[in-house]
């Protein structure tokens, strides 16, 4: 088990196993991590993209094209925009126009 020992302005050296496990390089983060064992574990922050892949998938749920994606971002927009337009504006009327959803 590599260890390392603590100098008086409380910094210690990562051995180079655990770094290359970690895949840490200098300048990069570090999180330390309470268990609720009481240890304390030590983790790098970063990801590899490629381990993102299905986070958000729900079993049952159609994928969405990105013509729905972006059409859904356009769509959101406009509600931002007139809801921010009726509160800002007391009296005044703002017309724009609602985009249809694309069929399912």
């Amino acid at each position: 088990m590599p260890t390392s020992r603590l100098t008086s302005k409380g910094q210690t050296t990562i051995p180079l196993q655990v770094r290359e496990r970690l895949g840490l390089r200098q300048g990069d983060a570090i999180d330390f991590v309470f268990q609720p064992d009481g240890s304390v574990a030590l983790r790098s922050p970063k990801r590899d993209v490629r381990s993102l892949k299905g986070l958000l998938h729900r079993p049952g749920r159609r994928v969405a094209s990105l013509d729905e994606m972006n059409a859904a971002v356009r769509q959101a927009a406009v509600d931002r925009y007139l809801k921010s337009a009726r509160s800002s504006a007391p009296g005044r009327t703002t017309t724009v126009r609602r985009q249809r959803r694309p069929p399912a």
